[in-house]
């Protein structure tokens, strides 16, 4: 039995496979609606010891672009679960956090988004190094530290990784303000 609009069809359903689902056509925004509350992206820094830090590329329609592998923080979770939870999606790597070196945000010239943009230190404990399967990641590299300054980069933040994480100290938080491109 196919669905209809409104409430009354529920009664008339006996199991899910008597159910049709019919798809209601979408609105299409020509702006995004506006943001009333910040998202928090959780970026993770890693570097090897060879000098190395893990990037992950991003392609939405015919860009493509390099980010800090992170995301979105989830509510009820921690920057680090966020972290842990974001790197193993992504990259496939298990890691264990090391600190909190930098905030940042990202505000749209517009106010239509607003990002807040924690930066935590970590380091890989397993794992294989793999692309995960969401479809904007187009691929996963540690790239050299040299290498920051030639490719794109959102936020833009591979001088400031480069300048500034040596001479983070633990415990210490660098604010490095509106980070909008």
């Amino acid at each position: 039995m196919p669905i209809t609009r409104g409430l009354h069809w529920l009664d008339q359903v006996n199991s899910p496979a008597d159910t049709e689902i019919s798809v209601l056509p979408r609105t299409r925004f020509k702006k995004k609606p506006i943001q009333t509350i910040p998202t928090t992206r959780v970026s993770v820094i890693v570097i090897t010891a060879d000098q190395k830090i893990l990037l992950v590329k991003h392609r939405k329609g015919n860009r493509q672009y390099w980010v800090l592998p992170g995301g979105r923080l989830e509510y009820g979770e921690t920057f680090f679960e966020c972290a842990v939870r974001e790197i193993q999606e992504e990259t496939g790597l298990d890691i264990e956090v090391d600190d909190l070196v930098f905030l940042s945000e990202a505000i749209a010239p517009d106010r239509s988004r607003h990002i807040v943009n924690v930066y935590l230190t970590a380091h890989v404990v397993g794992g294989v190094l793999r692309v995960g399967d969401e479809p904007v990641l187009a691929g996963v590299e540690y790239m050299p530290l040299d290498e920051l300054d030639k490719i794109t980069l959102f936020p833009p933040v591979g001088r400031i990784v480069i300048d500034s994480l040596p001479k983070a100290t633990r415990g210490s938080i660098k604010y490095l303000g509106n980070l909008w491109v």
